[in-house]
């Protein structure tokens, strides 16, 4: 008799611990997307300032900036579609530049704007910093 309770209970707490899992992975994968869009950047540069920045000190730059909203203007020297229907504007450089990344439901969002945008032109650009590979990422943008 003692033993069919413990069995009881033991059963019961897996079951309260796979529902207590399932919803938290629920909402990790549900969890609602930061709008950036919507926020107001902590830093408005230039391309080259931000270029000059990481060069200069990626450390220290990567404190300052990492994961920061901010608006960067630059001349978009390359622009690339990629084939999940986002899009890269590249500024200043196309290889050590500034790359801002436009996802898919973004570009549906700005069609308008972003077709006015060409090479040689100069664009603003805001997102979130996502750190310095060959290039300084910004991630999520929308362009101003």
């Amino acid at each position: 008799m003692a033993n069919r309770k413990v069995l009881r209970i033991i059963v019961w707490l897996f079951v309260i611990g796979l529902i207590f899992a399932f919803s938290a992975i629920y909402y990790v994968f549900n969890m609602p997307r930061r709008n950036i869009a919507k926020e107001n950047a902590a830093f408005t540069m230039t391309a080259k300032q931000l270029i000059s920045d990481f060069k200069k000190d990626e450390n220290g730059a990567n404190a300052k900036y990492l994961d920061k909203v901010i608006a960067v203007s630059g001349e978009i020297k390359g622009i690339r579609t990629l084939d999940n229907h986002s899009m890269v504007f590249s500024l200043e450089d196309a290889m050590e530049g500034v790359s801002c990344t436009i996802d898919s439901a973004d570009v549906v969002r700005n069609t308008s704007k972003l077709s006015q945008l060409k090479g040689g032109e100069t664009a603003t650009f805001k997102g979130r910093c996502s750190g310095m590979l060959m290039d300084i990422q910004i991630i999520n943008s929308s362009p101003e």
